[in-house]
C-alpha cells in the first residue's frame, strides 16, 4: 500500500486525528448509508473488514461476528477500547494466512482501502477475497473517486487524500472483474462539503 505520510498528513495515522478529519468530511452520514444501503448485513453474518481503523462501522452493524483488520496498531487499541465485545480486532496486514485462519465469511468491508493500492496489489486482494466469500455473499467497496464534470472543490479535496491512487468508477469496477462475475457500483455526490464516493458491490 502506498500513501502520504509525510507533513501534515503523518497526523492522520492518530484516531483522534484522522476521526476529525472524516466528521469534517461528512464520514457520520456516509458510515450510515453505507450500512444501510450497501452492506445490509444481517444478525449473524460473518464480517470482515479490511482497513477497519477504529472499527466505526460497528456503531451501524447489528450483532454480526466482525473480525477488522488494520496495520495502525493505534487504530486497533482505540477499536478494541470503544468496540470491547463487539468483534475480534488484529494489527497488520489481512493476507493468504490469515485468510486460511479466518474461513468463510458473508460481507467483506473495503472502506477507503482500493484508493490506497496499486493495480496488482487490488488484484491480488480481490482474487483472495473470492476464495473466502461464501456463495452469496460479498465484497462491499467505499472510495472517493473522479468523474466527469465533478465539482472542482470535490476535485481538490480528493486530490489532496493520502492514497495514490484514485480511480474513475471504470478503474475499480475493471478491478473486482477480474475475480468476480457480477459487480455493480453506485456514484454518490455529497452537496457538503463537496465530494464524490463510488460504492461498489462484487459479488
Amino acid at each position: 500500500m502506498t500513501q502520504r505520510e509525510k507533513g501534515p498528513y503523518f497526523l492522520l495515522n492518530f484516531p483522534r486525528a484522522y476521526d476529525a478529519a472524516q466528521w469534517v468530511l461528512g464520514a457520520r452520514d456516509g458510515r450510515e448509508r453505507f450500512a444501510r444501503d450497501h452492506l445490509r448485513a444481517r444478525n449473524g453474518d460473518r464480517v470482515l473488514d479490511i482497513g477497519c481503523g477504529s472499527a466505526p462501522i460497528l456503531s451501524y452493524l447489528p450483532e454480526v461476528d466482525y473480525h477488522g483488520w488494520d496495520p495502525n496498531a493505534r487504530y486497533i487499541e482505540r477499536a478494541r477500547r470503544l468496540y470491547a465485545g463487539r468483534g475480534r480486532f488484529h494489527t497488520g496486514l489481512f493476507g493468504p494466512q490469515e485468510a486460511r485462519t479466518l474461513g468463510p465469511v458473508d460481507i467483506v468491508i473495503l472502506s477507503a482501502v482500493l484508493h490506497h493500492m496499486t493495480d496488482t496489489e487490488a488484484l491480488e486482494l480481490f482474487a483472495l477475497l473470492r476464495s473466502i466469500v461464501k456463495p452469496g455473499g460479498r465484497v462491499v467497496s467505499v472510495d472517493n473517486v473522479f468523474i466527469e464534470q465533478q465539482h472542482p472543490v470535490a476535485r481538490f479535496l480528493i486530490n489532496l487524500d493520502r492514497g495514490r491512487h484514485v480511480r474513475t468508477p471504470q478503474g475499480y469496477q475493471a478491478l473486482a472483474r477480474r475475480s468476480f462475475g457480477s459487480v455493480v457500483g453506485e456514484v454518490v455526490n455529497q452537496s457538503f462539503p463537496p465530494y464524490t464516493h463510488f460504492y461498489m458491490t462484487a459479488q
